[in-house]
Order: structure tokens, then C-alpha cells, then sequence
């Protein structure tokens, strides 16, 4: 797949993109495939960069000395001054595709709520009272009570846990990372869904390597369908 931008795409231009080629794609498939094209852009945007760089070398005999003593010289970009060319790249790819990644979360995220019939600034908003989504029973207009939910990519870390025990009542995520989920934080997660009568939202194949109990624990395709089920009763199954 090959693709010439001049800019990093958004991440509503990706979810876009990847919802193109099939529309149906469940929300695993989905966040697997944008997670796909935001790699393959970063891959582009690092060999973009040192095209660029290289442009600028009159090559020599021997062209790697040449392009090693390139990379390796101090850049300054604006007002800010680097060690080398890929520390440069390396922290603009982190400022530009961290954010990018956990944008592509959210928008799968909502992109369920929306599929079970919820509308944005009806039943859920977005980005609001320091927490990724909250959705209300029956409506915001009317509102009797609301529901609080993190969402994470494909890692949990220490922000999952601590994220869940401040600012939410669920904990969406994509975690692919079985090692994570020990028995200690299983049953931190645990503790806090069951003050929340929350759950711990996570994918199907992560769910099958968790060896410990779980009874808040809950397959992240039922996500919108819980959520919508809360908007019209005010509680989840």
C-alpha cells in the first residue's frame, strides 16, 4: 500500500480509510486495521524524513560515512536544538502518533456507541468532567444518571488502573498484552467495576488467556449494546 501525503492524517481520516475497504468490520477488526495504517503512515514518515536528509547530501565514495556523519549532526528545528537527526524524527513521530493511536481508540469506541443506536451529545459525550465518554440515562436533557467510561489502547499500565479509580465507572481498551493482567491488578479491576457496577471491557482473545476469576471482566464487542442498554434502563446487564 503505498500513499504520498505531505502531512500525518488524522484519526478520523484513518478510521475513514480502514472502514472504506470494508464497512463491516466488527470493533477488533476495526482498531486492528487503523492501527495497521497509522503504522504503515509512520513507517512513510520516517522515510519521508530521510529522503529529505538525503536530498541535501552530495553523495561521495563512500556514502555511508557520509550519511552516518549526516544523521549524527546536532539539528535545530525552530528553537529547539537536537543531538541528532533521529532524535529529531523520534520525538516528533511520539508527539504526532501517540496522541494519533489513542484517538484511533476512541473513535472505534464510538464508533459502537454510535452502531447501537446512541447519538453524540444525546445519550453520550465526549471528553468531558476529565474522562473519554460519559453516557446518560435516559438523555442529557433529562439526565437521572450517567456512566463514566476510560479508554485505553493496547496497553493497560499503571494509567488503566488509576484512570478507572478516578475519572470512570467502565475501562474500554484493545489490550493485547496478557502479561499485564496479574492477579494483583485483575482484582484491582475487579474491586473498582464492582463499586462502579462497571466492567472491564477487553477483547475476546485477551479474555481466554486471563487465568484469574473474573466476574467483571466483559467482551469489549458488547460494549455498545451494554452502553445503549444503559441509556434506556439506567443500569448495565
Amino acid at each position: 500500500m503505498s500513499r504520498a501525503r505531505s502531512s500525518i492524517p488524522s484519526g478520523q481520516e484513518i478510521l475513514s480509510e480502514a472502514l472504506s475497504a470494508d464497512p463491516n468490520l466488527d470493533i477488533n477488526a476495526l482498531h486492528a486495521k487503523t492501527f495497521e495504517l497509522m503504522l504503515q503512515y509512520r513507517s512513510e514518515y520516517y522515510e519521508r524524513r530521510v529522503d529529505e536528509i538525503l536530498l541535501e547530501l552530495k553523495l561521495p565514495k563512500n556514502i555511508r560515512l557520509s550519511v552516518k556523519k549526516k544523521l549524527l549532526e546536532p539539528i535545530v528545528v525552530g528553537d529547539k536544538e537536537y543531538s541528532n537527526f533521529m532524535e529529531e524524527v523520534s520525538r516528533r513521530v511520539s508527539q504526532a502518533f501517540q496522541p494519533l493511536s489513542g484517538n484511533l481508540a476512541e473513535l472505534c469506541a464510538q464508533r459502537e456507541l454510535e452502531k447501537s443506536g446512541l447519538e453524540k451529545d444525546h445519550h453520550f459525550v465526549k471528553r468531558k468532567e476529565r474522562t473519554d465518554f460519559i453516557i446518560f440515562y435516559p438523555d442529557i436533557q433529562s439526565c437521572i444518571s450517567k456512566h463514566r467510561v476510560e479508554v485505553k489502547n493496547v496497553s493497560l499500565r499503571e494509567r488503566g488502573t488509576r484512570g478507572l479509580a478516578f475519572d470512570g465507572d467502565s475501562l474500554f481498551g484493545f489490550f493485547n498484552q496478557a502479561s499485564e493482567f496479574t492477579e494483583p491488578n485483575v482484582q484491582v479491576l475487579e474491586n473498582l467495576c464492582a463499586k462502579t457496577l462497571g466492567y472491564c471491557y477487553v477483547p475476546p482473545d485477551l479474555l481466554k488467556q486471563i487465568r484469574y476469576k473474573t466476574k467483571r471482566f466483559r467482551l469489549n464487542t458488547l460494549f455498545g449494546q451494554d452502553m445503549a442498554q444503559f441509556a434506556k434502563t439506567g443500569k448495565i446487564p
